[in-house]
């Protein structure tokens, strides 16, 4: 995929005057809700069939990740606009026909935001997507503060750019977007182009906030951190709390130089061991926080994983590490010690506020469902 600002406004016309989120709003009516903007390939597809010939050709590629073959892509495409999803390459060409580059173009919070085609699909390739929207990020999105009006914006760990774009579309001054995978910065750089933001948002290649200057300080942050990698190469948990995100840990070491003084945001964890409606994992980030003078509040929401479970995508991890039997056993021991109260998992949103030097209580305050 490149960027090409000339062609790219040459596709997003001919998805508006599609009409391609009206008419993928029409469908999602026939289909149960899908938070994660993608709902079961198979219903997906049968409604697809009943479109008129371009439009289908047009979902087949960008909804469903399919192969149309040469009268069909250009029986559905004007010659300029054709041109443009070369130039942009947003296409591929082949013995068959033609389909996407391994990418969707999904219609979600009033924009419409390349992603990768999630594993689910028959369609999708066989090494992860590089970004997805998924329900993580609805979760993420559907958190973001109404107005972000003046604000000066950083949102670790990108991804598609949603929350970047999300913010900058809530009045955000400026808006910077780090995110370590280069495939994912094009996509998010595309999206805001795609979108009409590019005049307040730019996306850096970055190891957590290793492209950030010393003096850059930000009234807002949002961080959807993934769950996977989930544990330090360097490290052995010797806690519950210690078994999650790896990435949090060094984010909460790093980020506080980058607040302003009255600063807030979002950090978002999941599949977190805890008991009755906490986890330990947020006992520890209060804490945290708390040392540079941020409140916590946190949304948690158990999630129906079990030990088994979560030791299986732990497994995926660790499984070229020469320790993994052994490491995997002292995770199962953890997460099974009679010393431990744990009812389950959680995700977790995790919300903060720079106190401005008021007191700051160590706990978090909690809401959700139980």
């Amino acid at each position: 995929m490149r960027i090409d600002n000339a062609a790219l406004a040459v596709v997003r016309d001919h998805f508006d005057r599609s009409m391609y989120s009206l008419l993928d709003h029409r469908m999602s009516l026939e289909l149960r809700p899908s938070p994660t903007g993608f709902p079961k390939y198979e219903a997906l597809r049968r409604i697809v069939a009943r479109l008129a010939p371009a439009q289908r050709t047009l979902f087949r590629m960008f909804r469903l990740g399919e192969t149309v073959d040469d009268t069909a892509f250009h029986g559905a495409f004007p010659a300029e606009v054709a041109a443009a999803l070369r130039t942009g390459e947003l296409v591929v060409g082949g013995p068959d026909g033609w389909r996407s580059a391994d990418l969707l173009v999904v219609p979600a919070q009033r924009m419409l935001l390349i992603t990768g085609i999630p594993a689910g699909y028959p369609t999708a390739v066989r090494r992860p997507p590089k970004a997805v929207f998924d329900l993580s990020t609805s979760f993420v999105a559907a958190a973001l503060p109404a107005s972000l009006a003046g604000c000066r914006v950083l949102d670790v760990c990108s991804g598609t750019g949603v929350q970047a774009l999300l913010c900058a579309s809530r009045g955000a001054r400026e808006v910077v977007g780090l995110e370590l995978n280069e495939s994912a910065v094009t996509i998010a750089r595309a999206n805001a182009v795609l979108n009409g933001l590019t005049d307040r948002v730019r996306f850096r290649r970055s190891d957590l906030l290793d492209a950030l200057e010393p003096g850059e300080r930000f009234d807002f942050v949002v961080a959807n951190l993934p769950y996977a990698p989930a544990l330090d190469p360097d490290h052995r948990p010797s806690t519950v709390a210690e078994i999650g995100n790896r990435l949090l840990w060094p984010l909460l070491t790093e980020l506080p130089p980058h607040l302003a003084d009255a600063a807030r945001g979002i950090v978002a964890t999941w599949r977190s061991a805890g008991h009755a409606g906490r986890t330990y994992q947020l006992e520890s980030i209060a804490a945290r926080l708390a040392e540079h003078g941020c409140a916590v509040a946190a949304y948690v929401d158990p999630v129906f994983d079990t030990v088994d479970g979560v030791l299986d995508l732990l497994r995926t991890e660790v499984g070229t590490r020469s320790d993994a039997d052994l490491l995997m056993a002292e995770l199962r021991a953890l997460l099974e010690s009679e010393s431990v109260a744990m009812d389950g998992f959680y995700n977790q949103l995790v919300q903060f506020r720079h106190t401005g030097g008021r007191a700051v209580p160590q706990e978090a305050v909690t809401f959700g469902l139980s």
